[in-house]
């Protein structure tokens, strides 16, 4: 081998590695890449995902949830279209130039249909292979060619930021390719990006009218803005959008494309772009010959072209010439700000019935998509480094990968659009975000399933609070200072606009209402905002209440016996385990919060009825291996859950836990029924499974379903789910476990899970239940604190972890950090590190091994690695 080939092949392998300075989690390649489509986005902004080969896919930038739909302009009816898309231009010395889409190959699904493949952007020339890495929201895919001369890499990523919401909330999708020349000579290389201006339609419903496109420069970024004329500027698809690049090389730019026939438009701008790898621009806008008189001003007057394209694509190139060896970086920002949010809007609007517009936030803190683009440009540096530090500090830690992976990667359904924020800054999520396509099954489509911030099923998430506190801290506000109805009564769907319809939903759910009362006393904890909890505490204690003043606990005894709604869509009759666990940790935390603000009467009542009901249930509804429901003689058996051994009839201690309340059960009882729960409710083989409902496991896949009947007596009717698997109820059991010291089973349940969403068959950035990224499996960030053993309070100044030796990450909605314990069984040292803030502590807990408690309140500054000694005790 010549010492230049040897050269060659080693800045081959060189470049073909990945952004060392990016932690990556999970590497998806051949088959697995399939299904795979990350969203980029910030929380309440929409999103726009990156397939695992490279295109931009599920547009759902506009208001309302889209998984599936592409903006693609259609010059051929009714297939031949042009997508959004980036491609590369590169020319070897004394060779021809070459184009090649960004993409992968096309899905083999993908190759049939009525005239041929219906693949967007099908008849590009492409990459032979790509291999996609992450760790959320951090995405890098490689691209592979035999006869490509250069290495091309896509660096992908949207800012999170820990404990700062409104950086994470930024609606940008940032793409960065980097190029390396392989060869012994220059060569050059331009990657052109293209989106069309699709300003009016979403998917759902309107259309483009006037949408044009205009090329500007400022001090940090060149690119094309894209916006409309013709759209009502109160209608929900009006707005902005921008591409730019904070390239300082060569830029060239189309406002749109020639309109011609038979797809020569595609053939003009590829002949153009391979000509030189820049671009000539075909602007809509022809300047007429005659001129106008503005007052004393002279200005050119401009005509639109008769053969204007409905949603002009906006073009960006970025053209460099790269030495041997060399590489080079090409940032793009796709950005949008669309003001319009409709209430509740499910993309089906109602003839005759106006929608309010409640608005979003984040398009209040920029004026249109340039000034976000213009605005991220300057801050690029700092964001992209917190990010990676955030995303590095969970990687890095010696936490298992399964329970980083599930955290992460539901992590982005907090930022996707089954969550958004009004004008007022106040966040709503629906149950889970629709599809264009609706289900193949009725065909039913809606943009959002499962509106008003549905308490019962947003009670199992632990992400947001351990992430971002301020942000859950008003959903604790909209449900206490909104949703309680004068009786006590928590409307379990909040209406909006919030003011006039908070309480317009009239129904109460019994697991709702508690769970959103345990959430208020965690989010206290990690805040030590005392102002907060009595600005709250009239609703709360009013909540509480109606616990035995409404229509669950009417006798008073700690126990619910009435008519008791609840997740699984039914309403059980008579005392049983899933809202037993639920009332008794809301009881605890009502007496605790009491406490706290001196309102003794209370606390002395609620804590009572928590000691009376803890014992009865133990003692009446325990069967020696779960906890089972007892049905009243006489009642309705209909819809009820019986014997059966619930997977989530704990999930009240699991809430507890996770707000370190301690055990409202007994723990020996507790620990029995999770053992009972992963013998009876474990399938190993979908293939031998009966299910009645929903099937979000199939042939040998694993998971854990609803409800078992091991003792027999199932109900000729039982709750409709029963025989079901869902990834919320399924993490929140697991993260439980883990809790319990069952540390081997919680895991297998999280692994379980994540071998489903593997790439292949599922996306892995879309855990569905009722819609797409389901609220609820957002359970999964509680797999990391339970591990850790993590628990910190800010009204005390305390943190604890468990006791093992490692280096662990934590986070409790404002800071984040890590620690390191290493020692004997006499002894530790704890590192402790807080990275974006300072943190104080008045003592500092080894779960069952020992405490220090400091002098005075200690400062953990950011950055600071500070070293103390627990001695056991």
């Amino acid at each position: 081998m010549s010492i230049l080939v040897s050269l060659i092949c080693t800045i081959n392998i060189i470049a073909q590695e990945w952004n060392k300075n990016w932690p990556i989690l999970k590497t998806f390649e051949g088959k697995y890449l399939d299904e795979v489509a990350m969203p980029l986005g910030g929380i309440g902004t929409g999103t726009v995902s990156i397939g695992g080969k490279g295109d931009l896919r599920d547009w759902e930038i506009m208001n309302r949830g889209a998984i599936g739909y592409l903006p693609a302009f259609r010059l051929v009816k009714p297939t031949i279209a042009n997508g959004p898309f980036f491609a590369l231009y590169y020319k070897e010395q004394n060779k021809d130039a070459q184009i090649k889409v960004l993409e992968g190959p096309v899905a083999v699904k993908d190759y049939y249909g009525d005239w041929g493949s219906e693949a967007i952007n099908s008849g590009f020339p492409r990459f032979e292979e790509t291999t996609f890495a992450a760790a959320y929201p951090l995405a890098q895919i490689n691209f592979k060619h035999t006869d490509v001369p250069v290495d091309v890499r896509l660096e992908s990523f949207n800012p999170l930021i820990v404990g700062d919401e409104d950086k994470s909330g930024i609606p940008v999708a940032i793409l960065r390719y980097v190029i390396t020349n392989n060869t012994d000579k220059p060569i050059e290389t331009s990657v052109v990006g293209m989106v069309p201006n699709y300003i009016g339609v979403d998917g759902w419903t309107g259309e483009p009218k006037d949408n044009f496109n205009e090329y500007r420069e400022n001090d940090n970024i060149k690119g094309v803005y894209m916006y409309t004329n013709g759209v009502d500027k109160d209608d929900v698809n009006w707005g902005t959008m921008a591409l730019t690049t904070t390239s300082t090389e060569e830029v060239s730019y189309r406002t749109s494309w020639a309109k011609l026939a038979w797809n020569w438009t595609f053939r003009e701008f590829y002949d153009d772009f391979l000509a030189d790898g820049m671009l000539t621009d075909h602007p809509e806008l022809e300047k007429n010959d005659n001129e106008i008189k503005r007052g004393e001003h002279v200005g050119e007057v401009f005509e639109v072209r008769k053969d204007k394209i409905k949603t002009p694509p906006a073009t960006l190139a970025v053209k460099q010439v790269l030495a041997p060896g060399e590489s080079k970086e090409v940032t793009f920002m796709l950005t949008w700000h669309f003001p319009n949010r409709k209430a509740w809007d499910i993309g089906k609007p109602k003839a005759g019935v106006e929608q309010e517009n409640v608005g979003n936030y984040y398009t209040t803190l920029y004026d249109d998509a340039w000034e976000v683009a213009t605005v991220t440009a300057r801050d690029f540096d700092v964001l992209e480094n917190e990010t990676v530090q955030f995303v590095s500090s969970l990687v890095n830690s010696d936490i298992p990968t399964v329970l980083k992976e599930a955290g992460l990667s539901n992590l982005n359904n907090l930022r996707s659009q089954t969550v958004f924020r009004t004008e007022d800054g106040l966040p709503f999520g629906w149950e889970g975000t629709g599809s264009i396509h609706g289900t193949k099954i009725g065909t039913l489509k809606a943009s959002g399933w499962g509106m008003g911030t549905c308490s019962h099923v947003w009670n199992y998430e632990s992400t947001t609070p351990f992430l971002f506190g301020n942000l859950s801290t008003k959903f604790r506000e909209t449900e206490f200072l909104y949703a309680v109805n004068e009786d006590g009564a928590q409307s379990h769907r909040i209406g909006l606009p919030l003011k006039e319809k908070g309480t317009s939903f009239k129904h109460w759910a019994a697991d709702g209402q508690m769970g959103t009362i345990i959430k208020a006393y965690r989010d206290w904890q990690l805040s030590g905002d005392d102002a907060k909890l009595k600005e709250l505490w009239p609703n709360i204690k009013k909540a509480m209440e109606f616990a035995w003043t409404g229509i669950w606990d009417t006798n008073k005894d700690g126990v619910m016996e009435g008519p008791q709604h609840n997740t699984m869509d039914i309403s059980y009759v008579g005392p049983n385990p899933q809202m037993a666990a639920w009332y008794l940790a809301a009881l605890k935390a009502s007496s605790k919060m009491a406490g706290h603000l001196n309102d003794k009467k209370f606390e002395k009542e609620c804590n009572t009825l928590y000691t009376k009901g803890s014992a009865w249930i133990d003692a009446n509804i325990f069967n020696g291996e779960y906890y089972e429901q007892q049905i009243p003689e006489g009642a309705n058996k209909t819809a009820q859950l019986g014997k059966g051994c619930l997977v989530d009839q704990l999930v009240g201690q699991y809430l507890a836990h996770t707000a370190d309340l301690g055990y409202v059960l007994d723990k020996n009882n507790v620990q029995t029924t999770l053992k009972s729960v992963m013998k009876y409710n474990l399938v190993t083989d979908f293939n031998e499974h009966l299910n009645t409902f929903r099937s979000f496991a199939l042939g040998n896949e694993k998971g854990l379903i609803m409800s078992s009947y091991p003792k027999g007596e199932l109900l000729d009717e039982p709750f409709p789910y029963y025989t079901e698997v869902m990834t919320g109820f399924e993490y929140s059991t697991g993260a439980h476990m883990i809790y319990e010291g069952q540390v081997e089973n919680g895991l297998e349940v999280f692994k379980n899970v994540r071998d489903r969403y593997d790439g292949f068959k599922r996306n892995p950035f879309n855990e569905g239940e009722f819609g797409h990224r389901y609220a609820r499996a957002m359970a999964a960030w509680a797999g990391i604190p339970a591990y850790t053993g993590f628990h910190y309070s800010a009204v005390d100044k305390t943190m604890k972890f468990n006791a093992k030796d490692g280096k662990y990450f934590w986070s409790n909605g404002y800071q984040y950090g890590t620690v390191e314990i290493s020692g004997s069984n006499d002894e530790k040292t704890i590192i402790l590190t807080s990275k974006n803030g300072a943190l104080n502590l008045k003592s500092f807990t080894l779960n069952d091994y020992g405490i220090i408690n400091f002098k005075k309140v200690k400062t953990f500054n950011k950055g600071e690695k500070v070293k103390f000694i627990i001695v056991k005790s």
